[in-house]
């Protein structure tokens, strides 16, 4: 199919470029410092627990380590991903190559979901890089499996709607600084809009902001859980932003 032809020629475009490798080691190292820390004070608070007569079991170290870390991830994805993917529409503008791209036997639908897949690719791998922190520490310490995949998929699902935020903003300018300047913001505001719930005078108008909040509906799977809500709201979402940039696109041809 066209799509998944345009998808992997990007993706292979993006895997290989510089600014790919700058920000998975930036990641990496950030990671890894932060990570390795939260394990030896776990490790530390584990061994005194007994000497204060704590019980072992009373430490879990899914909440006292991994849900640190997995917020830190998609803290780091926040700014990240729409540096990934500022260049999937936007360079192709300032490169000229875009007008090719429009010219081209493929519709705009082809082009939207191509661009996104091909970003949603690469910033799967950085979350996987990210999912061997934890994984690794199985070999040295016994936790139930089932909270940490459920909190990853749960992060899959934020850096595809991440990702579909950043190839929309891609869509708008050809300027790659502001591409990601838009991204941030937008990832931003999606966090912090439930906080806008509490000085709203409607209930409803409060209710609506707590369900489009990324924060209200991530935490769930930070928790061990998997609601369907939340993965039909991160669904939806990647689907609205996918359309708009089908949009934009479409519209370009117009022009």
């Amino acid at each position: 199919m066209v799509i998944f032809t345009l998808a992997w020629k990007d993706f292979k475009s993006l895997v290989t470029s510089p600014i790919f490798y700058v920000l998975s080691g930036l990641s990496a190292c950030l990671w890894s410092f932060i990570y390795l820390r939260q394990i030896l004070e776990f490790a530390a608070r584990s061994m005194a627990g007994p000497m204060m007569g704590m019980s072992q079991g009373s430490r879990n170290i899914h909440f006292d380590v991994f849900a640190s870390h997995i917020w830190l991830v998609n803290l780091i994805f926040i700014f990240v991903v729409p540096a990934l993917t500022m260049r999937l529409l936007s360079e192709e503008k300032k490169m000229r190559t875009y007008d090719l791209l429009l010219t081209a036997p493929i519709t705009a639908t082809d082009i939207a979901v191509g661009k996104f897949l091909a970003g949603y690719g690469a910033a799967l791998i950085l979350a996987f890089i990210s999912m061997l922190y934890p994984l690794g520490t199985a070999f040295f310490a016994d936790f139930a499996m089932g909270p940490l995949l459920a909190s990853y998929l749960g992060v899959a699902l934020v850096v595809g709607l991440y990702v579909a935020i950043g190839v929309f903003c891609s869509s708008l300018t050809e300027s790659v600084f502001l591409s990601v300047i838009m991204g941030v913001i937008l990832n931003l505001a999606l966090w912090f809009v439930s906080q806008g719930s509490e000085s709203v005078g409607s209930a409803l108008w409060s209710s609506v902001l707590q369900h489009i909040s990324v924060g209200q509906q991530f935490v769930t799977f930070i928790r061990g859980t998997l609601q369907v809500s939340a993965v039909v709201f991160f669904l939806s979402a990647m689907g609205l932003f996918v359309f708009l940039t089908q949009r934009v696109v479409e519209s370009s041809r117009w022009r």
